[in-house]
């Protein structure tokens, strides 16, 4: 008679080979799916997070995985990573409490083809038990690693709340993950962030995403308003506050024109800013994009060239639509030196 730990690794090494012999048989043709891990019949002790891995092969590549629990659709993996005809995922289940829980796999192919379902029977906390040896075997086409998609992007952007009474304010947030950059107000921002309007009208606000790809989406939030403004006062002239009037700047390729924020009852929808130069004539004329409009904050980066004199002003618009007067001309030189 064999000693324990003799039969302990005999039958390993029998289950191995089952499960290589299935694998190798699901490639003769098809779709096919199958569960590695957990193993059906396998007890967990305490309530806890479990971790679900397996692959799917077929004819052609696979275009969906999709996971239950139960008759339940848990998570679906749309066109997973192929790796010579055969993909793979590795998801991360919490049970929501002790019980006994069949988890479920099927796959799609390209050609339309879909694979049965393969089941695995676990029981969480339910009774004690020792630890069960987990036998994963990752059936290896070639020797090539398997590549690991990036993690999914995830945006949100939304008005809280999205309906106001006339002259009132509302935050609109913005919270992104797994992207390059986010861009509102025409400038980049933080990936979480909100920014307070108060308006007197219905308004539109835009939010574009840059993925990691170097695509872009713009998301777009409605703010509806009830109801009008009695409004009719526009809001004062902004305070500018840098570059100094009178500034000499040593040769730059850009300046960022800065002023104070300006308050109003029914608050400011945008400020205005126009830039003009000249090369030592004094015939001032507007820049390029002068004059800048649906500024959202209070800064604007603008592009100079050296050896140029240049002067710059703003005014502010309020929620009711009233457009305030310009402040005052600041100067400044950028040297070429």
């Amino acid at each position: 008679m064999l000693p324990k730990k003799s039969l302990i690794v005999l039958v390993g090494v029998i289950l191995i080979s089952q499960v290589v012999i299935g694998c190798k048989t699901s490639l003769s043709g098809g779709t096919y799916v199958w569960i590695d891990v957990p193993q059906d019949g396998i007890s967990f002790a305490e309530l806890q997070p479990v971790m679900v891995e397996g692959h799917a092969t077929g004819e052609e590549s696979i275009t969906r995985i999709e996971l239950y629990v139960g008759d339940e659709l848990w998570r679906a993996v749309d066109d997973p990573a192929m790796e010579d005809n055969l993909a793979k995922f590795e998801i991360e289940w919490l049970p929501p409490s002790p019980g006994s829980y069949t988890l479920r796999a099927i796959a799609y192919g390209a050609d339309g083809q879909e694979s049965e379902f393969d089941e695995a029977t676990i029981s969480i906390g339910l009774e004690p038990s020792t630890p069960t040896p987990v036998i994963s075997v990752t059936p290896t086409l070639t020797e090539t690693p398997t590549l690991v998609p990036p993690p999914e992007p995830s945006v949100e952007f939304w008005a809280d709340p999205a309906t106001i009474p006339a002259g009132t304010c509302t935050d609109i947030h913005w919270s992104a993950e797994n992207v390059q950059s986010v861009i509102f107000g025409g400038e980049e921002q933080p990936f979480d962030g909100v920014f307070t309007v108060c308006l007197c009208e219905g308004e539109s606000y835009s939010l574009t995403v840059i993925y990691e790809d170097d695509s872009e989406e713009v998301f777009q939030v409605d703010i509806d308003v009830e109801g009008t403004c009695e409004d009719n006062n526009p809001p004062p002239a902004p305070v500018l506050s840098s570059p100094l009037n009178g500034a000499s700047l040593d040769c730059t390729s850009d300046v960022d024109l800065a002023w104070s924020p300006v308050s109003d009852e029914t608050g400011i929808s945008q400020y205005q800013v126009r830039v003009q130069r000249h090369p030592g004539d004094f015939n001032w004329v507007d820049i390029s994009g002068s004059v800048f409009t649906g500024i959202t904050n209070t800064s604007k980066n603008i592009a100079v060239f050296c050896g140029y004199y240049y002067r710059w002003q703003v005014l502010a618009i309020d929620g009711a639509s009233n457009v305030g007067p310009w402040s005052s001309w600041w100067q400044f030189t950028d040297n070429l030196e």
